[in-house]
């Protein structure tokens, strides 16, 4: 069987009524492509029944790679496991809550193929979610503009495409809670990073678990990382 040119990586927590319909968009997003593909979905110790069914749609389709956390790590150990699993030529993430449809990989990947940048992220412009929030985001992404002169407007979105050079070069980084800083880290390593208009919707089943604290948690990995960016800078 010939390796995959595209992987797409999931991570979740509890998504059982979320997986069917997941399951459909991606594999649909995928196939639209052309290309070879495979879906990493990383199971990050769920309780609620999602592993028995990723385990099943695993077996129904050999193109999914399920993996699991026997406990909960989080978001960025999750992109650890899925980006060390994958084998594709591009690697895409995306969020199980199904608010960013995957049926922007096609663009993503046309950027990516032509060589206009090595990392696309999804930039939601309209976004469906409580006002705290946008507002959190939005101040988020104005410091990163600012401070450290990343051309995103949403550099915290989990939809991202990106070359194998550079989720490979990522892959040392994902500690703490640096999987939202990704895209500052890529361009740090002399990577292109750009953004594509995705589609936001409101979250059809389950809750947000992101809640005002994880804001200051943001802060203080920004410090931390701060911290470590020079030292990629003069080596680079």
């Amino acid at each position: 069987m010939e390796s995959p040119t595209l992987s797409l990586m999931v991570p979740l927590h509890n998504e059982r009524a979320n997986l069917p319909e997941l399951l459909r968009q991606c594999v649909a997003a995928l196939e639209a492509t052309g290309e070879r593909w495979e879906l990493i979905l990383v199971d990050d110790g769920s309780d609620d029944g999602s592993w028995q069914a990723l385990q099943a749609a695993a077996q129904a389709d050999p193109r999914l790679k399920v993996l699991r956390h026997d406990t909960r790590l989080g978001k960025t150990a999750a992109y650890r496991t899925g980006f060390a699993a994958a084998q594709g030529a591009y690697l895409f993430t995306l969020d199980a809550d199904l608010q960013e449809p995957p049926e922007a990989i096609g663009a993503m990947l046309e950027m990516l193929q032509s060589g206009a940048a090595d990392m696309v992220v999804g930039w939601r412009r309209r976004r469906r979610d409580a006002p705290h929030k946008v507002w959190a985001s939005r101040v988020f992404n104005a410091v990163l503009r600012r401070c450290f002169g990343l051309p995103l407007h949403d550099a915290n979105c989990g939809f991202k495409g990106m070359r194998r050079a550079v989720a490979d070069a990522l892959l040392p980084w994902l500690e703490r809670d640096f999987h939202r800083y990704l895209p500052l880290i890529a361009q740090r390593l002399d990577y292109r990073v750009a953004e594509v208009e995705v589609v936001h919707c409101p979250r059809a089943h389950g809750r947000s678990r992101y809640g005002l604290e994880r804001y200051g948690r943001a802060i203080a990995d920004l410090w931390v990382l701060y911290r470590k960016l020079p030292k990629v800078r003069n080596a680079t």
